[in-house]
């Protein structure tokens, strides 16, 4: 099987379950081509057997070249077997951490010309040291009002690798 992996990082975590994901496809017999969404290529019908898109939440939304990406591409999506995966800090709360219940994800795919076969929900990791003054103060923010970790000198990964196993498994199970 030939897989497409395209993914958006913003701190590098939706790489690191990026790689993650490969190795394990990888592990199996499948080819992966793994590649950011900023250099993502224009793909044709039938070049890749699966399609998985990876992507962070900041601040509310995705990268702004994801939605471009995918309605340039819906087509081609919609005919291969896909699957979407999302990396979000506060998707470590249960009642975020489903498709449904995860507002950004649901929201994103209510406006999309694609809808993913299966969508995982990843929570990501709180690396206070890895962003810039103002991230750093609006991540600070952000997790105040979540009730969550503020110590600047916090370092929290709040994956479920276990969860992130099952999706790639999900992923391989795909019919195509």
């Amino acid at each position: 099987m030939n897989y497409l992996l395209v993914y958006s990082s913003r701190f590098g975590y939706t790489h690191k379950i990026a790689q993650t994901l490969e190795a394990q496809w990888t592990a199996a017999g499948n080819t992966v081509h793994m590649v950011n969404l900023a250099d993502a290529p224009v793909i044709q019908q039938d070049e890749y057997d699966k399609i998985i898109i990876g992507a962070s939440i900041r601040y509310g939304h995705y990268a702004a070249a994801l939605a471009p990406w995918i309605k340039r591409h819906q087509h081609i999506l919609s005919n291969t077997p896909s699957a979407f995966f999302s990396v979000s800090i506060l998707a470590n709360k249960p009642h975020r951490s489903t498709p449904q219940t995860h507002t950004y994800t649901r929201k994103f795919f209510a406006k999309s010309p694609w809808q993913p076969q299966i969508i995982g929900i990843f929570a990501g990791e709180l690396h206070y040291a890895k962003y810039n003054l103002l991230d750093r103060y609006m991540m600070r923010l952000v997790m105040k009002l979540n009730k969550g970790e503020t110590c600047l000198n916090a370092h929290i990964e709040y994956t479920d690798w276990q969860k992130v196993r099952e999706f790639g498994e999900q992923v391989q199970k795909l019919n195509t």
